[in-house]
């Protein structure tokens, strides 16, 4: 195998009346179009650009930002940005509609799908229509007819009916199917009704009929696994034949010791190639004709494979967000070339000529143009002024950048996907031993329930930031105490989810409160104790790992209706069989009608 060929190129406080006037005004520009800001007024702002689409016959690139709430526009000929408009909420993607004059986004915060249209450089938000809670992903069928969407925190994939008249698009929406993960990345596959849909944590990619157009129904049809996580790419092949997925890989057998992170045997990052008659087989089928391009190498690695695009001609291009760099290649090529960009690369798209790519870099608030044919980053084009970031933005920074680690394999982000947990063991020295791998904690809503570690052995979060960076993730020098404040910071704003139940409408309040009243009763408040559902101690639950270590802090139950496994080694694999299979602390059997109301209890947590 040739290994990876190397490129490097070139303060005022405003009461509650003023602030209802904003929104009221962004609402009402949101609404009719009218634009806010030129290029010359465009104000000092945390952008955060998360996707981007092209435009008006690929003459200009229309960006998402997140943090922003806002589009910018971007003329290609003068590699500009010549205008920014609200969008009224927290962008997540952009997929276009015919020649681009049409657009659709998602919302995640309003929980809405967004149909746009952009003329005389303006967009205007023609339909919000709501969706699935927390939508995060979208995208359109071949025909147009319909397009669908994926819901991160409600767990739901919906489809929506596209409707067009003589000079409009409408958007109705037909049916919301329950997954059994939380999906973000989805793709239709050619010449087949058939949809793919990716875990965004896990190693998992569902299968969904979507042959019944007439009633908008859709039908799941199985689950794929395959040795993976964090999947933020899905993409075709330039024949069709093959299925691209960009993602990283957590070995549960490699320890965290120096020499296992630098031969990338701890944590890898690849680009995976499943030919797509195996994927509709499934089964031992699965890996039939597929093979895989390894994203770094030795001394010289990458991380968090953040977004992929294929161009006409074959080209490949993936985001790597933990290393400010895209990789370009070919199928059959595996000197992939990678090229320097902004921080925190996280989408591209490839003009149809093939010639060039532009790149989405979320912490620059800039969008790269990078040449494909000689590969390289040829402009770098700002989406407005910066401001001063604060610690919890530095922090931000840090909890996504790789070279913290050594060689930059990973970064906190690749174990725990966007603050939650990728769900899988690591064997490293938080517990004072190799040879028993633990399960990776999810961060949400977890910064005041200390002690961390499966051992309690770090006291404080600061000591658990600093043991992550020194001995998980192997960092060549001392962590630096600014870097361990500002990773607090960020933290201590990553919350709780909200409860599934809730999200998805289906909140049962009198059976929460049967279930609390069975929790109590069982003495599982002596470990779990409100208002944070742990405590400082451990304890001998009967419970031990290959080393014969009995006694363990228990893990918050904050969010635990969204974890894909239980207890230090996963060895439950959904909730209801912590009691069900294992009893846990049952000194007797709970009759079902008691397991279902405690369950929706935990899910309420």
């Amino acid at each position: 195998m040739v290994w990876h060929k190397i490129r490097r190129k070139s303060n005022l406080r405003v009461d509650a009346y003023s602030q209802f006037l904003k929104m009221l005004l962004v609402c009402l520009l949101a609404g009719t179009g009218i634009r806010a800001t030129t290029a010359a007024e465009l104000p000092p702002r945390l952008r955060r650009p998360v996707a981007l689409a092209f435009t008006q016959n690929h003459q200009r690139l229309l960006v998402a930002n997140s943090r922003g709430k806002s589009f910018s526009l971007i003329d290609i000929a003068q590699q500009k940005t010549i205008a920014e408009e609200p969008s009224g909420g927290v962008l997540s993607d952009l997929q276009p509609l015919e020649d681009g004059n049409w657009m659709l986004a998602t919302d995640e915060s309003n929980h809405q799908l967004l149909l746009l249209n952009i003329q005389d450089d303006q967009v205007q938000i023609r339909q919000r229509v709501s969706v699935s809670p927390y939508p995060v992903s979208v995208v359109v069928d071949r025909k147009q007819q319909f397009c669908y969407v994926t819901s991160l925190w409600s767990k739901r994939v919906t489809r929506i009916r596209l409707n067009k008249t003589a000079d409009a698009w409408q958007a109705t929406v037909m049916q919301a199917i329950d997954m059994p993960f939380s999906p973000r990345e989805l793709l239709l596959l050619p010449g087949e009704s058939r949809l793919v849909v990716a875990d965004s944590f896990g190693g998992n990619l569902a299968l969904l009929d979507t042959s019944k157009p007439a009633t908008g129904r859709l039908r799941l049809l199985g689950v794929r696994q395959f040795p993976g996580h964090n999947v933020r790419g899905l993409g075709l092949s330039a024949n069709g034949e093959m299925l691209l997925v960009a993602h990283q890989m957590l070995n549960e057998l490699a320890h965290t010791v120096r020499n296992d992170v630098h031969w990338g045997l701890l944590m890898s990052n690849d680009l995976r190639w499943l030919k797509i008659e195996s994927l509709l087989k499934g089964g031992s089928d699965l890996y039939a004709g597929a093979h895989m391009h390894p994203l770094g190498e030795a001394g010289s690695a990458t991380a968090d494979p953040s977004g992929l695009a294929v161009s006409r001609q074959g080209v490949v291009v993936v985001t790597l967000g933990g290393v400010r760099e895209v990789a370009i290649g070919r199928e059959n090529d595996f000197s992939l070339q990678r090229v320097n960009v902004g921080r925190r690369p996280v989408a591209a798209v490839i003009h149809p000529d093939g010639e060039r790519a532009y790149v989405a870099n979320m912490f620059d608030d800039s969008v790269s143009v990078v040449d494909l044919d000689d590969p390289g980053e040829l402009v770098r084009i700002s989406l407005g002024p910066k401001v001063a970031l604060t610690q919890r933005d530095r922090g931000e920074l840090l909890f996504f950048d790789a070279t913290l680690s050594h060689d930059s394999w990973m970064s906190c982000h690749s174990c725990h996907t966007d603050g939650h947990t990728n769900g899988l063991l690591n064997d490293n020295f938080s517990d004072a031993s190799f040879g028993a791998p633990k399960r990776v904690f999810s961060l949400l809503g977890r910064s005041d329930t200390g002690p961390f570690a499966w051992n309690a052995s770090a006291r404080d979060l600061a000591s658990q930031v600093r043991n992550s960076i020194e001995q998980t993730m192997q960092a060549d020098d001392p962590a630096r105490e600014d870097h361990v404040q500002q990773l607090v910071s960020f933290l201590k704003t990553l919350k709780t989810p909200p409860p599934i139940d809730k999200v998805r409408g289906t909140y049962d309040a009198v059976a929460v409160e049967r279930g609390r009243a069975i929790f109590e009763k069982r003495q599982c408040v002596k470990c779990h104790a409100p208002p944070i559902y742990t405590t400082p101690k451990i304890y001998n639950v009967g419970l031990k790992d290959e080393l014969d270590h009995e006694r363990f802090n228990p893990p918050t139950l904050r969010g635990v209706g969204y974890r894909s496994s239980f207890f230090h080694d996963s060895r439950a694999k959904q909730l209801s069989d912590v009691f069900s299979v294992h009893g846990h602390q049952l000194t007797e059997p709970l009759e079902e009608k008691d397991l279902q109301d405690l369950m929706h209890f935990l899910r309420s947590l």
